[in-house]
């Protein structure tokens, strides 16, 4: 003779599996949830770029806006985003407003087709493509990433020290270093010659939810 199971001890049985696999369904989507990208929105008004270019007998500094950027946070660590540069808004900072002529002066040649030329090239931009820690600081992030200028894009390294972050706030500090001849920023004649190549771009970066 057969034994026969008992007919709520069956559904006893399936409820307790179906409990199970509800929980593990549960972990596996909370997890999911956990790991997923945020994307944050660089706020304009408290970022900025201080720029720094260097010659035979000094240098000159200033400060470039950024018109629009995002940053990706991933498990509350930086995972990529862009910013966008506006050409435009050039200025030079270390010639006193007391002395309009040479400030003015640099800021239009800044700008002209020999250097920049921001007529043709309003804005240039930088998309971080893979991010890993610094092995030798802490708190420092190795971005590599495409720099576009004047419609040519290189890939590029860069250390970035965060301040602030997690998956609703970015606080940040990018230091770029190119050199302006791979780009085409140049002019012709010995004046070049005075300029150094490379450009510093110390970047300023708070971006929110």
């Amino acid at each position: 003779m057969c034994d026969r199971l008992d007919i709520p001890v069956v559904l006893k049985a399936k409820l307790i599996t179906m409990k199970i696999i509800s929980f593990f369904l549960l972990a596996f989507t909370a997890e999911l949830l956990l790991a997923e990208t945020k994307e944050l929105t660089v706020s304009i008004d408290d970022s900025l770029i201080v720029w720094t270019g260097t010659k035979v007998w000094g240098k000159h500094q200033g400060v470039v806006r950024i018109s629009e950027g995002k940053i990706h946070m991933k498990d509350q660590q930086l995972d990529g985003g862009f910013f966008v540069i506006d050409m435009n808004s050039i200025e030079c900072t270390d010639i006193p407003d007391h002395e309009p002529v040479p400030k003015r002066r640099l800021e239009n040649h800044l700008k002209d087709p020999d250097f920049f030329d921001v007529g043709r090239y309003p804005t240039a931009k930088f998309v971080i493509t893979a991010v890993k820690p610094s092995p030798d600081v802490e708190n420092v992030l190795i971005a590599t990433g495409d720099l576009t200028i004047k419609n040519t894009t290189k890939p590029i390294d860069v250390e970035i020290k965060t301040e602030k972050r997690n998956d609703n706030l970015f606080i940040g500090r990018a230091d770029i270093r190119f050199n302006r001849q791979q780009w085409g920023v140049a002019f012709k004649g010995i004046g070049d010659e005075m300029v150094h190549d490379q450009v510093t771009l110390n970047v300023f970066i708070k971006a929110v939810q």
